[in-house]
């Protein structure tokens, strides 16, 4: 009896024990297990290196999908770089392409350049030798006009008579300026100033203004040539063709270089024809055509011989 109790009691306590070590001990999954057999203690161990195992093995993985993923950029960015090199390769081609071309185009133009320089120097020299040609013959009809002038003054002018009027008219014209000066003030301007009037007085039809200042800067010798063809075109356009003409020849002597030199061969020749010296006005005629053949004035002037 006593030893069934005895091996009762045994069965218990084991019973108990192993109770508890199938929830405690010898539980390996546990963080900080106990109760550990040797064989328990090696799986337990071998356990831990495989967690690390596989935590190396996922850091690993993600280190190798940073490079793929590092590497895929690496390589897109070569691929953009290979495109951009193929672009400037096809680019620098093209450039070598258009350079030749244009090595060629730029010849013939230089070619062609140098030919029309050529030509346009034989026309020039020819122009030249016109020009000198015609104001050379100009020259010598308004010196021949002045010595007509100079010669042939009628007797008539010597009575005493004449000369009051001639008087008269000189004291007239003198009074007439005085006032002018004093109304316009002209002495206390600037030449270029009144040039700049003048031109204003012109254009706007004050043809008495604009004459006084252009007499004005003739006296002070300021663009002679230039004032003394805006007298002549201001008599001009007053139909006093016969009054024009000394201005314009008087223009002509002291310069022939103006812009406005066909303008006034043009008129000059028109106020000739108007005053029925037909000869002289063929010669300004043929003056202009030789000298400015391009000009608007030449092509509008009658071919006479």
């Amino acid at each position: 009896m006593k030893k069934f109790i005895h091996v009762a009691a045994v069965l218990a306590a084991t019973s108990i024990f192993a109770e508890v070590s199938v929830f405690d001990a010898g539980n390996i999954n546990k963080e900080n297990p106990y109760g550990l057999t040797e064989s328990e203690k090696v799986l337990l161990n071998n356990k831990k290196k495989v967690d690390r195992l596989d935590q190396n093995i996922g850091s690993m993985q993600s280190d190798v999908a940073l490079a793929q993923e590092n590497i895929e950029g690496v390589k897109s960015l070569l691929d953009g770089i290979n495109q951009r090199i193929l672009a400037i390769e096809s680019r620098v081609t093209q450039l070598e392409n258009s350079l030749n071309l244009q090595k060629t185009t730029t010849s013939k133009d230089i070619s062609n350049l140098k030919s029309q320089i050529k030509a346009n120097k034989t026309k020039h020299d020819e122009d030249v030798k016109n020009i000198t040609k015609a104001l050379g013959e100009l020259t010598a009809l308004i010196d021949s006009k002045h010595q007509e002038t100079s010669t042939a003054q009628p007797k008539a002018q010597t009575k005493s008579g004449d000369k009051k009027a001639v008087n008269k008219e000189v004291k007239e014209q003198t009074s007439q300026n005085k006032e002018t000066k004093s109304n316009l003030k002209l002495d206390d301007m600037p030449a270029s100033e009144i040039l700049i009037m003048a031109d204003k007085a012109y254009k706007a039809n004050e043809y008495k203004k604009a004459s006084e200042c252009f007499t004005h800067l003739i006296s002070k010798n300021y663009k002679p040539a230039y004032s003394n063809f805006m007298l002549g075109e201001i008599e001009y356009f007053n139909k006093s063709y016969k009054t024009a003409v000394p201005y314009y020849e008087k223009s002509v002597a002291i310069s022939q270089k103006g812009n406005y030199m066909p303008k006034l061969l043009y008129h000059t020749a028109i106020s000739f024809d108007k005053i029925g010296d037909i000869k002289s006005a063929n010669k300004f005629y043929k003056a202009l055509k030789q000298a400015y053949p391009d000009s608007a004035e030449a092509k509008a002037a009658p071919d006479r011989k």
